[in-house]
């Protein structure tokens, strides 16, 4: 009994971790390095990086403290600037970032549609062909023969 009881601790413990590195490395791609690089924090490869170690000691004692991940990136942004943070929030100003693409993309579409619509109603009329007098002759004379 006590090795079963054992073996679920371990099991629960381990899918803890992996739940633990997988959050660690969500974070640590949305966040940004402050030394300066541009580099995604935990990607950072700068040797002797003056920021890189501290922050990510940083994230894990806030991976620790917070339970939300928006907790977490939030005290990124009050500790280090709200640029520091590469993905933009969900709230707020920053919703615009999310919106603003998708309907502008929309917007485009819909006055493309439009504008082809207005151009191939304006080209013919419906149903009228005007072709070159020659080409009606001949247009007459291939029913004739095929008896179309």
């Amino acid at each position: 009994m006590k090795r079963i009881i054992l073996g679920l601790v371990l099991c629960f413990s381990l899918v803890a971790m992996a739940t633990d590195d997988d959050r660690y490395n969500d974070l640590g791609n949305k966040i940004q390095c402050s030394c300066g690089c541009g580099q995604i924090l935990i990607k950072c490869n700068h040797v002797g990086c003056p920021s890189s170690d501290g922050m990510i000691r940083q994230l894990r004692a806030s991976l620790a403290n917070y339970s939300n991940d928006e907790d977490v990136l939030n005290w990124f942004r009050r500790t280090y600037g709200v640029t520091v943070v590469v993905a933009p929030g969900t709230h707020g100003f920053e919703l615009i970032i999310w919106v603003v693409p998708p309907v502008l993309v929309a917007a485009a579409f819909l006055l493309l549609f439009f504008l082809v619509r207005r151009w191939r109603l304006r080209a013919a009329p419906a149903g009228v062909m005007n072709l070159d007098s020659g080409l009606e002759a001949l247009k007459a004379r291939a029913r004739r023969e095929t008896e179309l």
